[in-house]
Parts: structure tokens; C-alpha cells; sequence
């Protein structure tokens, strides 16, 4: 018979030796990206940087291809990094946008660090861009831990993925400025309640700006993007003129 004492068994101190060490690595390593990511912020220098976090399929870079073109129309220029385990499926739509991109394959990895980042600054051509997006790998967790340079967070949350992410993924929505509920014109055929997400969220986050979205181009309003889209581009052009100007003095 299986003695179930023995689980999980060990003298005091060898675990708390074990457990000292782990923290001094984790607090190594997150000391060592904050020093890179100090580094980033400095090579952004005017350019205005938004980091995406969100779920797997949340509509991220559906967004992207609302947003950028809006940008290019009044004259912005943008520039996307895209963090994905695999593929550079998401990197070829925003390639399509005709604007500087580049991919990181993090191979496993379920977030991107200020190393990744530094990496595809070598490679990305920044130097004319008002704006940065950084597509982060879908993970409501782990991204949430690793500063990038960047100048501020947003969360997506797809109207699928139920009221109570917030409650179960505080960070990400505590970390961020804004947040993004998308896909809403999926709310018809789902028992999704905007207002309880809204709800959930501000209580992590009372500072939330939140946008409601849908990238879906409708036929009868000429292709046009919805209000949410315009919105959100009113907002990022506001943070990229007040970051050149912070930047300027």
C-alpha cells in the first residue's frame, strides 16, 4: 500500500535551501531583464510602445489590421513585433500591412524578455516609427512578469472567453492601462455579459481605459472599422504625441 507520507517528504532545511536558491535565480534573472530592458526603452527613445497581452486567440492581430491602416491614412508610422512559440503565420499578416515587422520564435518559451526584444531592435528598422506594437506570445500569466521597455500594457480580452478572466488573471489586467474587450459582434450568440466583464476588470484595475471592439469589416458601412477601432487609434495617437513631447523637453 502506497505510504502517502512520503509524498512531497524532506527535511526542513534541504527545501529551504532549494527554495533560497530558486528565489536568488528568479530574482537574478528578473534583476538582469529590467537592466536590458532599461537599455530598450532608451533605443524606443520618442517612439511611443504598447505592449498586446492577451489569451491565445483573442483577436490581437486582427486588431493590428484595424488599427495600423487607420494610422498610415493620417500619417503615422508603425512598426510590429511579434512573439509566437511558433510560425510566422501572424508576422506575414502584418507583412501584408506594409509596414516594419519582426518575428520572435520563442520556441517554447510562453512569454518574451527584454533579451528577445533587444535582439529584434538590431533587426528592425525603428529609427522614422511613432509606434511600436509588440504582439506578446498568448499567455495571461507569464508576460505579465517580464518589463520590456516599453511605455505601457494592454490587455485583449475576447467577449469568448467568458466574464471572469479578470478574477482569474489579475495581473495582467493590474499591469495594464487599457484593455481591449474584443469580438463584440460575437455578443449575440454568446451568454458573455459586457458589463460583467467591465465589472470584473475594474475591480483589479479602477484605472482601466477600456475599448470595446470588433475587427470585423461590416458590408453595409463601406468596409469602415467600428467605433471601438476609431477610438483606440484616437488614444494611441494622443500617447505617441505626448511621448514625443515628454521626449523633446
Amino acid at each position: 500500500m502506497l505510504n502517502s507520507n512520503r509524498i512531497n517528504r524532506g527535511s526542513k532545511v534541504g527545501s529551504a535551501g532549494r527554495s533560497g536558491r530558486s528565489l536568488s535565480v528568479q530574482r537574478n534573472a528578473m534583476e538582469s531583464n529590467d537592466v536590458i530592458a532599461k537599455k530598450n526603452k532608451a533605443v524606443f527613445g520618442r517612439t511611443f510602445v504598447i505592449n498586446f497581452l492577451s489569451s491565445p486567440g483573442s483577436g490581437k492581430t486582427s486588431l493590428l489590421e484595424s488599427i495600423v491602416p487607420v494610422l498610415k491614412s493620417e500619417g503615422f508610422k508603425a512598426a510590429v513585433i511579434e512573439g509566437d512559440v511558433e510560425t510566422d503565420l501572424d508576422k506575414k499578416r502584418i507583412d501584408a500591412l506594409g509596414i516594419p515587422a519582426y518575428q520572435i520564435i520563442t520556441n517554447g518559451t510562453c512569454h518574451l524578455d527584454a533579451k528577445m526584444v533587444s535582439v529584434s531592435l538590431d533587426k528592425l528598422d525603428i529609427k522614422d516609427a511613432d509606434v511600436i506594437f509588440i504582439e506578446n506570445v498568448g499567455n495571461l500569466v507569464c508576460p505579465t512578469s517580464f518589463n520590456l521597455g516599453e511605455d505601457m500594457k494592454a490587455v485583449v480580452l475576447s467577449v469568448t472567453e467568458g466574464d471572469d478572466k479578470p478574477l482569474k488573471y489579475p495581473a495582467a489586467f493590474y499591469k495594464s492601462e487599457a484593455m481591449v474587450i474584443n469580438k463584440t459582434d460575437l455578443l449575440p450568440a454568446l451568454d458573455s455579459d459586457i458589463a460583467k466583464i467591465k465589472e470584473n476588470a475594474l475591480s483589479i484595475n479602477n484605472g482601466l481605459i477600456i475599448f470595446e471592439t470588433s475587427c470585423k469589416k461590416k458590408a453595409d458601412c463601406g468596409g469602415a472599422v467600428n467605433k471601438g477601432i476609431a477610438d483606440m487609434v484616437s488614444f494611441i495617437k494622443e500617447k505617441i504625441k505626448l511621448k514625443a513631447g515628454e521626449f523633446k523637453k
